[in-house]
């Protein structure tokens, strides 16, 4: 059987940064962390963890509650966080909250009565006194992009706003001046920053807000496309878009190509989030890094940490940051 030395030795760290990673007790480096648990799983290394002491009445099971169960944007934050749980001794057991807030309060009753030992929820309807008053109950749970005021130490979250205005300041600085938006549902708070960020960076610019050339739409590649044909035939006079996820990016740029067939389309389409698929379609989509999956893993050790009655030192907030690629362009001069 593998001992905490070994994975020490593989991963190159302390055996005390290997305890702090499988515990969650205190910050380390995401390269560190990542080294430490390929270590353990090389190895195989199955720590004596908390959650399996019955002594403590735990059962090792970690409750995750997403939107949905598809697509490669959930999928990703369901195998990271796995693979950073499953190293430390714990399962994951997953359900989908759906669209509206008694589905996500049935999602969250449901893995509380499966009696997990914490909860990681990804929600957008669940009011935040619903959550306020979850926080004084029993279960520890964090918040995954998502910010409460009154919840400020289980929210790991990344700056929306900024992600719009990076992008909208993106296509400014090419000389794109009539700027379109596809916005995801407005319902939803991380729509409503990205739409905010685009309108800020307008502002900064001394562009007017112009509310034609703004559209809602699912986060999906179909009603990104349906959203994009609106604006076409809208016959409004503007040279890019930013579309608030890469699958609405996506879904518009098929659009553009379809009611553009006999000339190459003239429009910069920005996107949001950087799943895998942006790189591979055509043109390549330019997009904004939204680095889920390390705050994926600091969701997970923050986990642990308040299982542990650890004080809280994960990182909170994150920054997206700008990937360029062919799809958006130098505006052409007249």
């Amino acid at each position: 059987m593998a001992t905490i030395k070994q994975v020490s030795e593989l991963s190159g760290v302390s055996q005390a940064t290997v305890s702090r990673v499988i515990n969650g007790s205190s910050r380390v480096s995401h390269d560190k962390k990542l080294r430490v648990e390929k270590a353990i799983q090389e190895l195989d290394y199955r720590p004596q963890s908390i959650a399996h002491s019955a002594a403590i009445n735990r059962s090792g099971c970690i409750g995750l509650v997403i939107p949905e169960l598809s697509g490669p944007y959930y999928g990703n934050i369901m195998s990271t966080v796995e693979d950073t749980l499953r190293p430390l001794g714990y399962q994951l057991l997953v359900t989908a909250g759906g669209q509206s807030a008694q589905s996500e309060q049935m999602a969250v009753d449901f893995l509380i009565s499966r009696r997990v030992d914490a909860l990681l929820l990804y929600t957008s309807y669940l009011s935040d006194d619903f959550l306020i008053d979850l926080s004084n109950q029993k279960n520890p749970f964090v918040v995954l992009s998502r910010s409460i005021p009154e919840l400020n130490h289980s929210c790991i979250e990344v700056d929306d706003e900024l992600g719009g205005k990076t992008a909208t300041r993106h296509l400014l600085e090419l000389g794109h001046r009539k700027i379109a938006c596809i916005t995801g549902p407005l319902s939803k708070p991380d729509a409503r920053a990205r739409l905010q960020g685009y309108r800020s960076a307008l502002e900064e610019a001394n562009i007017a807000y112009d509310s034609r050339l703004v559209t809602e739409a699912g986060f999906t590649e179909l009603t990104g496309a349906r959203a994009m044909e609106k604006l076409l035939n809208r016959e409004l006079d503007f040279s890019a878009v930013f579309c608030c996820n890469d699958l609405m990016a996506i879904g518009a740029l098929e659009a553009i190509n379809e009611l553009r067939s006999n000339q190459a389309p003239t429009i910069s389409v920005m996107g949001f989030d950087n799943i895998i698929f942006s790189q591979y379609v055509s043109p390549p989509l330019s997009t904004i890094q939204y680095p889920i999956e390390k705050m994926s893993v600091e969701a997970v050790h923050l986990l642990l940490q308040k299982l542990n009655k650890q004080k809280p030192d994960v990182q909170f907030k994150f920054t997206p940051t700008l990937v360029v690629r062919e799809s958006t362009m130098a505006l052409a001069p007249l």
